[in-house]
């Protein structure tokens, strides 16, 4: 499928102007069509495949990683629409974490006609392994791949998180609490990631309001 990229900077604006872009939709009282789709702890990855099957209608197809395609024993990829893609990551990521498997966003579409959200089941637990095998990184920033897994490191152990979306230029996430100095945390992505306020000083703003409301975790470049 070819999918559409956006340049980092008109990406991480687009998201961060946009109410709620970066957190998960929020879901309204009595509303099940934006419920997440919380499935139960798989006892296998192929059991775990065919329970993301037929709760997104989605197949599960082969999955490139880092530049090559993942054997399908350790890996598929889910094309489904954002929405579907943020109601199964919200209900189920850290119950398929939990059983040794990784389930994340790939790329985000941002609503673009014809294009879908590719979401990935791998076969891993550990949120540096699947950094690593995405490839993430930011040449112009200097960010390398190793870079950014200690960056990471170092963040969840003043502010716990997860990290619910890994693609080759950004990450994102929410933080297991409202961070007690989100200016602080701003200011530490900028530094990693200083695409997400290249254009206006402003973004540094709505960075700190995601982070502070929504408990957004973000990076781009």
């Amino acid at each position: 499928m070819k999918r559409t990229r956006w340049t980092p900077t008109f990406r991480a604006l687009a998201a961060l102007a946009s109410a709620g872009a970066l957190a998960p939709a929020p879901v309204r009282a009595g509303s099940a069509a934006a419920a997440p789709i919380a499935l139960s702890r798989p006892a296998s990855f192929d059991e775990a495949v065919s329970a993301v099957e037929r709760a997104t209608g989605a197949k599960g197809e082969v999955a490139e990683l880092g530049g090559a395609a993942v054997p399908l024993a350790d890996a598929r990829a889910f094309e489904v629409d954002g929405g579907t893609a943020e109601r199964l990551l919200a209900g189920s990521h850290r119950t398929f974490r939990d059983a040794g498997l990784y389930l994340f966003r790939l790329e985000r579409a941002f609503g673009i006609a014809g294009e879908k959200d590719p979401v990935i089941l791998l076969r891993a637990a550990d949120r540096s392994a699947v950094v690593r095998r995405v490839g993430t990184s930011g040449a112009k920033a200097g960010a390398t791949t190793e870079k950014i897994v200690a960056w990471l490191d170092a963040l969840a152990k003043d502010e716990p998180f997860d990290l619910t979306e890994i693609g080759v230029d950004y990450l994102a996430g929410r933080f297991a609490r409202a961070p007690s100095d989100p200016a602080a945390i701003a200011r530490r992505c900028v530094e990693l990631a200083p695409d997400l306020v290249a254009a206006r000083a402003s973004t540094l703003a709505l960075l700190v309001e995601e982070i502070r409301t929504a408990r957004t975790l973000y990076l781009i470049w």
